[in-house]
C-alpha cells in the first residue's frame, strides 16, 4: 500500500535527470546563473514543492524548449506550430546537428547556457532578487486553487467563499504525478483510491477539494489539504467501520 502512494504521488523528472548533466560542461558568468547551475547540478530530479532547483528547472526546461524549437521551425511557421515534443528536443540536444552551428556541441552548449540565464532573470522578475525564496510550490509558482464556475462572476465576498485555495503544488506535466505544464494546477488525478482486496477496510484514497458542493459545508474543502500535500485517507468498507466515523446521521422517513 505505501509503495502505491509513493508511486501515485512521484514527482521525478525523468526529463531532468537527462537534461540537467549536460550543464556540467557549461559556464556562467554571472553568479546567480552559476549558483542556479550548481543547485541543478546537485539536485536530485524531484520536483518536490520546497525546491528551489525545481523552480529553477522547470523555467530552464521551458526556456529551453523554446529556444531549441526556434532553430528548428522556421519563424513565420512558429504561430501555426505547437513545437517540438520535449523528446525530440532531449534527442536533438543529446546529438546536436549542424542546425546548432559549425561546431554542434558548443552551439549546444550556448542553447543551454542562454536558456539558464533566461530562466534566472525571468525567475528574479517573477520571484524577487533572493533565491532562497524561490521555492517551486507557492501561490506565485506551483499552487493549486479551484474556482467554482461561478467565481469570476460572484461579488467578491460570494467568490472568496467558493474558491478554494491556494496550496502549494509540486510536479508537472511530465512526473507520474501529473500536475499540468502551469503554475495553476488545472489537470491531473483529483481522485484516487488504492484498495487492498485482501482487507478492504485497509483501502485508502484522496480526493479535492470535499465532498458537498455547499461552501458553508465544513465538507466543501476538507478534503483539499490532503490531496494538496499528496496524503490519503481511510476509505472503510465494512459497517463497522464506516459507523465508526460518520460525521452525521439522517434517518430518511417516508410521508
Amino acid at each position: 500500500m505505501a509503495d502505491m502512494m509513493a508511486l501515485q504521488t512521484d514527482y521525478h523528472s525523468i526529463p531532468a535527470r537527462t537534461i540537467v548533466p549536460m550543464l556540467r560542461h557549461v559556464h556562467p558568468a554571472g553568479d546567480d546563473v552559476e549558483r542556479a547551475r550548481q543547485l541543478l547540478l546537485d539536485w536530485e530530479f524531484v520536483l518536490a514543492p520546497e525546491s528551489v532547483a525545481a523552480a529553477i528547472y522547470v523555467a530552464f526546461e521551458g526556456r529551453l524548449r523554446g529556444n531549441v524549437n526556434g532553430l528548428f521551425i522556421p519563424a513565420a511557421e512558429r504561430r501555426h506550430l505547437r513545437g517540438m515534443a520535449l523528446t525530440k528536443v532531449i534527442g536533438h540536444l543529446t546529438a546536436p546537428g549542424g542546425e546548432f552551428g559549425d561546431d554542434p556541441i558548443a552551439g549546444r552548449d550556448a542553447v543551454l547556457l542562454r536558456s539558464l540565464e533566461e530562466a534566472v532573470a525571468a525567475l528574479r522578475e517573477k520571484l524577487g532578487g533572493d533565491m532562497d525564496r524561490w521555492q517551486y510550490g507557492q501561490p506565485d509558482y506551483k499552487h493549486a486553487t479551484i474556482f467554482h464556475p461561478l467565481s469570476r462572476a460572484a461579488p467578491a465576498e460570494i467568490a472568496a467563499r467558493l474558491t478554494v485555495g491556494p496550496l502549494p503544488r509540486g510536479g508537472y506535466s511530465y512526473t507520474l504525478n501529473n500536475t499540468g505544464g502551469g503554475d495553476n494546477q488545472t489537470s491531473g488525478a483529483s481522485f484516487r483510491i488504492i484498495v487492498d482486496t485482501g482487507d478492504w477496510d485497509r483501502t485508502v484514497g484522496s480526493n479535492t477539494p470535499g465532498q458537498s458542493g455547499d461552501p458553508d459545508s465544513p465538507f466543501y474543502d476538507n478534503l483539499f489539504e490532503l490531496w494538496a500535500n499528496d496524503r490519503f485517507f481511510p476509505v472503510f468498507y465494512s459497517r463497522d467501520r464506516v459507523e465508526s466515523v460518520a460525521a452525521e446521521r439522517w434517518t430518511m422517513t417516508p410521508r
